[in-house]
């Protein structure tokens, strides 16, 4: 901790992971506006939240007491970012302290202000009297907050938004809405298993440091329209093994990127495939793009004996690894899913047999026939109706369905060896960020990162 008692406004960074472009974020927070800025590192430190939660405001309690009267302690975790970085006095006119609600009723913990008074420190030894050892069952550490005064994240002081919470799946409001920070929480995630990856936070938070940088609004790259070109484009026709996939412009924020990892990896192995850069018209059918999987598939088999389907939030990720292995001696190939489906259609491969030619002729009857292909996941979504014909024909064998760290592996569990990697329940400009960040080398250096420190 500093030794000054004259400081007016100190920004704390106090985490439980390591998390450098968190770090790197509140460190330029506090420089831009001439704070001091102390980092407390617990990544080596307890994992029980209680403990956790002692240590966190014997920490706040002690910066507390570093600042002047009325001056003002900004208390950051390694899950929050400071977007709008305005000083932080104008937040505060006529508050002792500053908590807020965002997805849950009781206020966020891993971002809080607080004034130097009396009633402060009174307030914060209350809490660290909740977090010691021997006394009433813990909680946890939002509840002994929900006591205290606090916004809720829709909440403007001015015209902005002290926090709102992000993560893979939630509408990135901020990014337009002025907002002072945002924070992740493991509870607003989809699935709330996933919790809070360290390499979706990382990436965010790079992209938000980024954008402070160069002065740019969050999410827009600049590249965002494609120029003349063809609805569908064929690359190295002709070859045995064929690669499809669709999108269209309201997702070509990330198509564009599954499209070029595709493209690399077909260059490489001598692969055809097949683009499809917006719905096909001729097929006749209004509807999202995923409901075209069984017309495209069975239209390209008259052509390979192999093709293999990719959604277009899907990533090649060791292009070093060839399909044929993973096809030999098979007729189709199909993923676990991670839910209770047996399989996952974002990822599949069907070679020119007349048993596959049969199943996609009855699925595309059988989508035909839905009364409602608005959306993704209406009438129980494509993989729904895949798993349905594949059984009602026979030919979906659980025992010869791969294990997703084979191929179609969730985003959430790549290593440094997943080769087909699927980038599934994620908000648009989410899902664009991490394939963008995935296929520029981003993962293979939070990975190699994440193995360094777990070697330690």
């Amino acid at each position: 901790m500093p030794s000054s008692r004259n400081t007016g406004t100190m920004v704390v960074t106090y985490l439980v992971e390591h998390a450098p472009a968190s770090v790197a974020n509140h460190r330029n927070y506090a420089f831009a506006h001439g704070y001091p800025h102390t980092v407390i590192d617990m990544s080596q430190g307890p994992r029980g939240p209680q403990l956790q939660a002692l240590n966190r405001y014997e920490c706040l309690l002690a910066a507390l007491g570093r600042v002047a009267a009325g001056g003002l302690v900004l208390l950051l975790d390694e899950n929050a970012a400071i977007v709008h970085p305005v000083a932080l006095p104008a937040l505060m006119d006529g508050r002792d302290c500053l908590l807020v609600a965002t997805s849950a009723p009781a206020p966020q913990p891993g971002f809080q202000v607080w004034r130097n008074t009396p009633q402060s420190r009174e307030r914060v030894a209350t809490l660290i009297g909740q977090c010691r050892l021997g006394g009433p069952a813990f909680a946890g550490e939002a509840p002994l907050l929900a006591g205290l005064p606090a916004l809720r994240w829709h909440d403007t002081i001015g015209e902005i938004c002290a926090l709102m919470h992000t993560g893979p799946n939630v509408d990135p409001r901020w990014s337009i809405v002025p907002t002072f920070a945002v924070c992740l929480e493991a509870g607003s995630h989809s699935p709330p298993e996933l919790g809070i990856v360290p390499r979706f936070r990382h990436a965010l938070f790079d992209h938000v440091n980024d954008c402070q940088l160069h002065a740019r609004q969050p999410f827009m790259s600049g590249a965002t329209h494609d120029h003349a070109r063809p609805a569908r484009e064929t690359f190295n026709a002709g070859h045995r093994i064929a690669l499809v996939t669709l999108y269209t412009p309201q997702i070509a924020s990330y198509g564009r990127i599954a499209e070029r990892s595709m493209r690399r990896y077909c260059d490489r192995h001598g692969y055809t495939l097949h683009v499809h850069r917006d719905i096909p018209p001729e097929i006749g059918l209004p509807g999202t793009g995923n409901w075209l999987k069984p017309w495209l598939l069975h239209a390209y088999l008259a052509h390979h004996e192999w093709v293999v389907w990719l959604d277009a939030d899907v990533l090649v990720a060791n292009a070093d690894q060839p399909l044929e292995p993973l096809l030999e001696g098979r007729e189709r190939v199909f993923a676990r899913d991670i839910g209770q489906w047996p399989l996952n259609s974002g990822v599949m491969a069907f070679r020119h047999t007349g048993a596959n030619l049969a199943v996609l002729a009855d699925l595309m009857q059988r989508i035909a026939a839905l009364p409602d292909r608005s959306t993704v996941y209406a009438c129980n979504g494509d993989q729904f109706h895949f798993i349905a014909a594949l059984r009602a024909h026979g030919l979906l064998d659980d025992a010869q369905v791969d294990s997703p760290l084979t191929l179609n592996t969730p985003w959430f569990m790549r290593t440094p060896d997943s080769f087909i990697v699927h980038y599934f329940g994620m908000w648009t400009e989410m899902r664009a960020l991490m394939m963008h960040h995935d296929d520029s080398g981003g993962a293979r250096k939070a990975l190699a990162r994440q193995s360094a420190q777990g070697s330690t």
